[in-house]
This record gives C-alpha cells, structure tokens and sequence, in this order.
C-alpha cells in the first residue's frame, strides 16, 4: 500500500479528523489526541493504550503475521498475532530477549510492533533492565522486506538505514498529565 492509501483507510475507518499526513520528507506526520479513557484493556501495566491498536490496524489492514515485541499482556482480538517477552508469567508466545529475538522466527512476521519499557523506574516495575534499542533493531533486521516496525517509544531508536527506511513519525499523548510519546514507523528494505 502506498503511504496514501494507509491514510486515507484510517480516516475512512476510523472516522476521526484528519490528523495525520504525508510530509514534504515523504512520510506520514501527524499526531494523535488518545482521549480520557485511562483504561488498558489487558489490565496490565504499561500496557498499549485504549484505541491503539485500532489505529495501528487501520494503518495496516493487509498486514497478517505480527509480532508484538516486549508485550507484556496484549489484548489480542484487535490484532492477533504471537507475543515475545522475558517473563515467562505473561503467557508470551516467545519466551526471548528482543535484543537477540534467537528462539523467534523472525521472517515469518510482515508487521512488529514494540512497545519497549521507556524508563529505569518503568523497568523496575517490570523487573527488567533497560533494553538496548539499537540491539532489538538490529535483531529485526532478519525480516523480510516490505516488513514493517512500528515503535511506540519517547525517543527514536538508533536504525541502520541500510536495512530499514524510516516512513512515519506520528506524536501521541494519551491525556493530560501523561508522558507525550512517539509511533515511530519502519519499512523493511
């Protein structure tokens, strides 16, 4: 799909304002007001917030094989697909550092999305250390192109543009006295 297309089916689908466009750079820009609805609907901690997903799915409607990276708990009926994290008590369909994604087909998935810890206070909830970004993106350079990554993060993780084409740079704030954020998207090379 062209970065168009991905635009105009979230608009048509969602039905919000336009909020979202195609830059001068030739990227999606934009940013995303989520609401008042503090809910996640996993219940768990850091968990994606409501609505999110809903707008990933409409950004990549085509997109069948996903993999939600550090995932915690994922609410899976809006967009289904394996999980990967460290703690064994999350149920994640891989067990794995996502600096190493070793036991993960990785080739297998056309769509990732991550969701890392931002913070040491956030990793300490979560009773992990602070990943490395630039090594869980070197990890994901085993997919296959045309793939996509979309990080949801407070900085932009360190890329190799040999292997990956950054095509979207969405802010995102959940509400008031919230920690504003950014959807980072990735094209596979």
């Amino acid at each position: 799909m062209l970065l168009q297309d991905r635009i105009e089916n979230y608009c048509n689908t969602l039905k919000y304002p336009r909020s979202i466009f195609i830059g001068e750079d030739n990227r999606i820009s934009g940013t995303w007001i989520m609401g008042q609805n503090y809910q996640v609907k996993s219940g768990y901690y850091g968990g994606y917030p409501s609505g999110y997903l809903r707008r990933i799915k409409a950004l990549f409607p085509e997109k069948k094989n996903i993999l939600h990276l550090f995932s915690g708990k994922v609410d899976l009926n809006i967009i289904p697909g394996d999980t990967v994290d460290l703690n064994a008590d999350n149920n994640p369909t891989f067990v794995d550092n996502a600096q190493t994604l070793g036991k993960v087909p990785v080739t297998k998935y056309d769509l990732v999305l991550a969701d890392p810890p931002y913070s040491i206070e956030d990793c300490e909830r979560y009773k992990t250390s602070m990943v490395k970004r630039n090594k869980v993106m070197r990890a994901l350079q085993r997919l296959r192109c045309g793939a996509h990554v979309v990080w949801l993060d407070q900085v932009l993780p360190m890329y190799s543009k040999d292997y990956f084409k950054l095509i979207g740079v969405i802010g995102m704030v959940k509400s008031t006295n919230h920690r504003f954020r950014v959807v980072t998207i990735f094209e596979k090379l």
